[in-house]
Parts: structure tokens; sequence; C-alpha cells
């Protein structure tokens, strides 16, 4: 039994030993892409959502204090999207003034289901702490969490089918008003309207595992699965937001008061190219050491004395 572990723990040591002479530690650069879902995560009232596809593609660099920690950052450009829908039969009401300061109560119904496509483009910075177990051959496989930081570049919605009507009552007056477009009180059809979502940063969780192959000397691929999600509600107006305002103002279903949160959500794919950069390190307990040049000199002859005649024996 004695002799089993003595032999278990010799290979365990040599497979160590030769993992640490394939792999390296220091500075590295890396470019990497990423799609699976990438989505604008919130739930309408009344509606429905679902998340949509997404791209991810960036660079950054990283440093390794030993051959299996290290930390790594970038700079990323990243797409979100999201469809959602307001179902027919839907209706709003809020009190407000007409022109003549008089107050009323503008109703608003759904008449046709309201389809809208919402993306929004996000430059992020991860911050990640990476670990690689490294494999006999070399390779490795990795496991990387941290904090992504998301700031917004543009976001947009685009309404592909909606209709609804609006009526107006004065409850001083007793009476509702209805088919006067010239006061807004109409019935609208909103297909092709479009719009800008502003959205605040984002703190991100992030995660990732994945496999480590080794390419060349100082070059390798990793190929893993990632996942995000939002610490942080994206919306700028929170609160009573209505979706439709007087005059037939759709301003899209993210910026309305219909959803009580918006967080960003994303997991897919991912690969990277490695570059190391700071060269392969040397075996333990050696030093790099550097010839000088040394120049010729002939031994002194002892053949001859200091005034160039020849010493003879007698």
């Amino acid at each position: 039994m004695k002799k089993t572990v003595v032999s278990l723990l010799a290979i365990l040591f040599s497979i160590s030993m030769f993992a640490q002479k394939a792999n390296f530690k220091g500075f590295e650069l890396y470019g990497t892409a990423a799609t699976g879902m990438f989505g604008t995560n919130y739930w309408p009232a009344s509606g429905s959502q679902f998340n949509g596809p997404g791209l991810r593609v960036g660079i950054g660099g990283g440093f390794f204090i030993t051959p299996h920690w290290g930390l790594t950052t970038g700079i990323n450009v990243s797409t979100y999207s999201a469809f959602s829908s307001i179902k027919a039969g839907t209706a709003y009401s809020y009190t407000t003034y007409d022109s003549d300061g008089l107050p009323y109560t503008e109703n608003i119904k759904v008449d046709s289901k309201i389809k809208e496509q919402d993306i929004m483009y996000r430059i992020e910075f991860p911050f990640l702490l990476n670990y690689r177990y490294y494999l006999p051959s070399g390779n490795a496989l990795y496991a990387a969490g941290g904090i992504t930081i998301s700031l917004p570049m543009a976001g947009y919605y685009h309404v592909s089918n909606g209709a609804f009507t609006t009526t107006g009552k004065y409850e001083d007056l007793n009476a509702t008003l209805s088919n006067m477009p010239w006061l807004g009180f109409t019935s609208t059809d909103i297909s092709g309207t479009h719009g800008m979502i502003p959205s605040n940063k984002s703190y991100n969780a992030s995660l990732e595992l994945g496999y480590l192959y080794r390419l060349k000397k100082t070059t390798y691929l990793t190929v893993g699965i990632f996942g995000d999600y939002g610490l942080k509600d994206l919306r700028r107006t929170v609160g009573a937001s209505y979706l439709i305002y007087p005059s037939s103002q759709y301003i899209g279903i993210p910026n309305s008061g219909t959803v009580n949160f918006n967080r960003l959500m994303s997991f897919g794919v991912k690969a990277a190219w490695h570059l190391n950069i700071s060269g392969e390190p040397m075996p333990k307990g050696k030093k790099k050491t550097y010839e000088q040049p040394q120049k010729s000199v002939d031994p002194p002859s002892f053949n001859h004395t200091k005034g160039g005649h020849q010493r003879t024996g007698k």
C-alpha cells in the first residue's frame, strides 16, 4: 500500500512538473468574440418579452502572477436585443389638462397588439480573476469571475405592429370626446414608429468556464461558455412614465412605467486568441547568464629571458 501511494505521488509530481514547463506567466494580450443570448431583461404589465441574440467583440490584456492565477481586463463592444409586446384590449387612463387648462381623463385602449423590438449598444470593461488548471498535455481548464462595468452607447426601439384609440372624458362637463383628430382623440396606427432608449450604466456579475488550447510556444486559444447578469436597473426614469402621452406620443415599452425593472442578461459561447509577451520562464533555480567576449592572450614563454637571451644551463 505504501509503495502504491509513493508511486501515485511520484506520478502527480511528474504531471505537475510537466504542466509547469508547458505554461506561461506574466503579461498577455488577447482578442475575443462571443455570441449567444444578449437581452435587456424586463417584463411589461399586460404583455410579454423575450430576450434576443447579440454579439460581443473586444480586446484586452492580463497579468498572471503565477502560471495558475491572474487578472484580466479589456474593452468590449456588445449588442443587446429584446422583443416585447402589449396585448390587444389593454387600457390606460390618466388625468391631464387641455390647452385651456381644463382637467380631463385621457383613456387609451390598445386595438391591435403592439409588437416592439429593442436594441442597445454598450461599451463594457470586464475585471476578472482567472484560474487555470493545467493538464499533462500542456492545455488547461480555466475559470474566471468578476465584475463588468457596462456603459450605454446608444439604444433604439422599433414598432412593427400596433394601434390604439384615444378618448377624453371631462368630468366637469360630463362629456366624452372621441373621433376628433384635431384634439388628439382618434385611432392611431403606430406601426413603423421608432425612437431612442436612454439607459444608465450597469454593473454585471460575470462568469466564464472553458478550455485553453496551446497553439504555439507563446500563443494559445481559449473556448468556453459565459454568463453575465446586471446588478443595476438600466432605466433612467423610474415611476409613472406613460407608454402613450397626449397627442399619441408613443415612447417605447422600456421607457415607460409598464415595466418595473430593466437589467442586462447574457449567456453563450466565446473564443479568444492569446499572446504571451513575457517570454518563457526559466526552469526553477536557474538564471539567465550572458557570455562575455574574451581576448585571446598568448601564454608567456619561459624560454626567453627579459633581455631576449636564451637561458642555458650548465
